[in-house]
C-alpha cells in the first residue's frame, strides 16, 4: 500500500466517526467519512469548521460562520487553549492523524489550522 493510499474504512470505522462527532453537523459527518473513504484533502475544511463549531458556545457561531481564514481562533472566536486541545483530538480521532502539541503553537487562524491539517495529511 502508498504511504498516502488510505487505509481499508470499515463499517466499525464509519461508526466511530459517526459516534466522535455526533454533536457535529450531517454535513461535518459526511465530509469525514468521505475523506475517510477516498482520503481527498478537500474534504478536510468542512471537517476543521465543523468540529470548531462543534466546541464554541452556541453565542460565539455566527462569528465562526461570518468569519473567513484570517479569522482568529482565540480573538475572534473565544476558543482558549484547552479547547484547542479537544478540537485537535477530534481531528486527530476523525482523521486517523497524530498532531504533537508543540505543532500547534503557531496555529492562530482557522486558515492556519486548515492549512497545518491539510499539510499534515499530504
Amino acid at each position: 500500500m502508498e504511504a498516502n493510499e488510505p487505509k481499508p474504512f470499515t463499517a466499525e470505522d464509519e461508526a466511530e466517526v459517526r459516534e466522535s462527532l455526533k454533536r457535529c453537523s450531517p454535513e461535518t459527518v459526511e465530509a469525514a467519512i468521505a475523506y475517510r473513504k477516498s482520503g481527498d484533502t478537500s474534504q478536510v475544511p468542512v471537517i476543521i469548521m465543523g468540529i470548531l463549531e462543534r466546541v464554541m458556545e452556541p453565542e460565539a457561531r455566527p462569528k465562526l460562520l461570518e468569519g473567513n481564514d484570517d479569522t482568529r481562533i482565540n480573538e475572534d472566536l473565544g476558543i482558549d487553549s484547552l479547547t484547542m486541545v479537544e478540537v485537535i483530538m477530534m481531528v486527530e480521532e476523525t482523521l486517523d492523524i497524530t498532531v504533537d502539541n508543540e505543532e500547534l503553537r503557531g496555529l492562530a487562524t482557522i486558515g492556519d489550522v486548515k492549512t497545518f491539517i491539510t499539510g499534515k495529511l499530504a
